[in-house]
């Protein structure tokens, strides 16, 4: 995650790196894509790079993270929880154009990338807000007795990493199919798994 330089630049200055880098990722193969690059786009030098971030793989997941963490809020604030149903048509509503595109470029982010967000040590922190809502979920007496969070939040979010290599195998790239299966999957058979039926 960033280093807390890149959190003292001013707003404007942040917001421009963002933006420009979201351009880069966009329109290139993530292989391709270079520090070099990243840093002549964000029209900042090398090393203030690495004053900001541990390298490519680090910016790449703090962006992506930073749209998630921003649909999550609006489905929070909107439903009352994060599990719903979501669609593209409720996600152009909450993104812009740009950080859509760059959204769906997670889809093709290269395995060792996703690893780091699904699992190991930065699972948990990268995915907080799914943690802290299956806890929402105990401590109101939702969740099933034999339900354990731990569990529970492992198998979701590596569910996650399996569901995209799903995709990759079985050449499923419309948008719209592939939030119907994940709406299914989610919503039907893990949530309503977990949940007692009153809630």
């Amino acid at each position: 995650m960033p280093k807390q330089t890149f959190f003292n630049l001013p707003y404007f200055k942040r917001n421009l790196i963002i933006n420009n880098t979201y351009d880069l990722f966009i329109n290139n193969d993530y292989k391709d894509i270079t520090i070099r690059a990243i840093a002549k786009n964000a029209n900042i030098s090398i090393g203030s790079f690495y004053q900001y971030f541990e390298d490519k793989d680090d910016m790449y997941l703090y962006l992506i993270i930073a749209i998630e963490e921003k649909v999550f809020m609006k489905f929070k604030e909107l439903h009352g929880t994060i599990f719903t149903e979501k669609d593209d048509l409720i996600l152009e509503k909450i993104l812009s154009p740009k950080e859509l595109a760059f959204d769906n470029t997670w889809y093709n982010a290269p395995i060792e990338v996703m690893m780091k967000f699904y699992f190991g040590k930065f699972s948990r922190k990268l995915n907080h807000s799914i943690y802290i809502e299956l806890q929402e979920y105990k401590n109101k007496g939702k969740l099933k007795d034999f339900v354990d969070v731990e569990l529970v939040f492992y198998h979701y979010v590596t569910s996650m990493f399996n569901m995209i290599m799903y995709f990759r195998e079985n050449n499923i790239t419309d948008e719209e199919v592939k939030t119907e299966i994940k709406n299914n999957f989610y919503i039907d058979v893990f949530l309503h798994g977990i949940l007692k039926k009153e809630a």
